[in-house]
């Protein structure tokens, strides 16, 4: 399905972008200054595109949508196995695994399986596909080629902005491949630096315009601690890919200022694993120098996402290690081919077990797999599974999310369950407040318990429309028509069009006599209707 709380409206169903292809609107698409950039906070013209083709096909129907992203993330899947095989020098097996575990791994569920998240698997087509055509051009060094692949960079970066990484990777790809250094080297890069500077500007000033948090929001220290932490948090997912969320909210920090142990140490346990990743560098044997590249193509494809710099309200998300984890399948993949090729038995034994123990990872990944596709099936379970992870007021939001997808399925009693968790847990959540109160009221009858929590909220929020008019009504039906018409004519002075509202005020005027108003305001409401 598409969901109804979380981006999919922004992007899908409530984007305007999408309601044709006529020129003016594809013009708009590929605008910086759209309405959709400024809900979305994201600059991705090409996947809009592509999800605007899909809208005149199909309409809002989910289907084509969730085929189109699975048919890309197969495609995405083969050529990782290309690249793994001409990277591997043609070992069958390393691609193989590499292939395999990139199409199941359970941490990229959330990039398949999310409508919006098309953005993740079409930059990794062109990203992918770019990396290919760059090691035929090193070994051809046709200019025609590394055309192509700016082309397809170029097209990365304008489906994901966090393809602007690929220049770094290039780098890298000349280092694995023994290239020697030149003015060559150097001046064939520089289109792409200068391409993904561009693009790297565009999208700190699209997501300066909500999505990034106030520098001010957490210190250096903590900034250095998150940004460790999540380097740490995403290799341990990918090995053991349990507890998964499609929130992972930032830590508590105690009463004492302090945050969980596991985040002080994250920094030094990166420094660690980067001073081991610096080393293998300079290493004679390949299979370790093939550690350090797998390792940096990990950190520069993951370090934009990593948190240093504050964006949303989550410290990880699934969806970034999309391309990432293809250095850690590089690593594995090249390691137990090559243990396996060995001539002596303990080496190509050990190769064995290797192999064999990734092959039952292979089966949990595909169980897990599976299992996360079914929690992203609609609101309720991608909500229900996150606060099984999660469930103190961090997590207040979410639950409100899932509390108002119950309430729009009339499920009034789980609704109310949520809504009071919320209203315990922060008492100043005027939404929760009103909407415990609306149930009271509308649903269950119960009018005094109604007005408590209805007035609760509005001392918080006075001026919530929706407020105002359920407060209007609770106190009609007690028959205090003039407490009920003040906070009506509130209402109106906000919602002047609002017909039912109109009759609503007609009907108290009735109740307190004053037959001229009644009928005013009566005429107004069969005028609007």
């Amino acid at each position: 399905k598409l969901l109804k709380t979380w981006d999919d409206p922004v992007y899908v169903t409530s984007n305007k972008l999408l309601d044709s292809l006529s020129v003016r609107k594809v013009g708009e698409i590929f605008s910086f200054n759209t309405e959709f950039q400024k809900l979305s906070n994201n600059y991705h013209p090409l996947t809009t595109l592509t999800l605007a083709l899909n809208h005149a096909f199909s309409g809002l129907n989910p289907r084509p949508y969730h085929l189109t992203n699975i048919l890309i993330h197969i495609l995405n899947s083969i050529l990782v196995y290309l690249l793994v095989f001409l990277l591997a020098e043609r070992r069958t097996w390393a691609a193989l695994l590499a292939g395999l575990l990139f199409a199941i791994h359970p941490m990229h569920v959330e990039s398949v399986a999310w409508v919006s998240e098309r953005k993740d698997v079409l930059y990794a087509f062109f990203f992918i596909s770019a990396m290919i055509l760059y090691y035929l051009y090193l070994r051809k060094n046709s200019y025609k080629s590394l055309a192509v692949v700016f082309l397809l960079f170029f097209l990365s970066v304008l489906s994901k902005a966090m393809a602007v990484a690929f220049p770094l990777v290039m780098l890298l790809m000349d280092f694995l491949l023994n290239r020697k250094w030149s003015w060559r080297v150097f001046l064939e890069k520089i289109p792409f630096f200068l391409v993904s500077a561009i693009f790297g500007i565009i999208a700190v000033r699209v997501q300066a315009q909500g999505a990034i948090n106030d520098w001010q929001t957490f210190t250096l220290y903590q900034r250095i601690i998150h940004a460790s932490y999540g380097f740490l948090s995403y290799l341990y997912s990918f090995f053991i890919p349990f507890g998964l969320s499609a929130f992972n909210p930032y830590p508590f920090i105690n009463e004492h200022g302090v945050l969980p142990l596991a985040f002080r140490a994250a920094p030094f346990i990166f420094l660690v694993i980067m001073a081991l990743t610096i080393w293998s560098l300079f290493a004679r044997n390949r299979m370790i120098k093939i550690f350090g590249v797998g390792m940096l193509f990990y950190f520069f494809t993951i370090a934009l996402v990593l948190q240093f710099i504050s964006v949303g309200r989550a410290i990880t998300a699934d969806r970034y290690t999309y391309i990432p984890y293809i250095g850690i399948l590089f690593v594995i993949g090249s390691w137990i081919s090559w243990l396996i090729d060995q001539k002596k038995p303990v080496l190509k034994y050990t190769g064995f077990a290797a192999g064999a123990l990734m092959f039952v990872f292979s089966i949990v990944s595909a169980m897990q797999c599976s299992l996360r596709s079914a929690v992203w099936h609609d609101d309720i379970t991608l909500w229900t599974d996150a606060l099984d992870q999660y469930s103190d007021v961090r997590m207040n939001f979410i639950r409100l999310k899932r509390a108002n997808q119950f309430f729009e399925n009339s499920d009034f009693q789980n609704a109310m369950k949520d809504y009071q968790v919320i209203a315990s847990k922060e008492p100043s959540s005027d939404e929760a407040l009103g909407r415990i109160g609306q149930i009271y009221g509308q649903q269950f009858h119960q009018i005094d318990s109604a007005l408590y929590y209805l007035n609760r909220a509005y001392l918080i929020n006075p001026n919530e429309i929706i407020l105002l008019k359920n407060l209007g009504v609770a106190y009609g039906i007690r028959g205090e028509y003039g407490k009920s018409q003040g906070f009506f004519l509130q209402a109106y002075a906000k919602d002047p069009a609002d017909s039912m509202l109109m009759l609503n005020i007609a009907a108290n005027y009735h109740g307190l006599g004053d037959l001229e108003n009644a009928r005013k305001f009566e005429t107004m409401a069969h005028k609007t209707h």
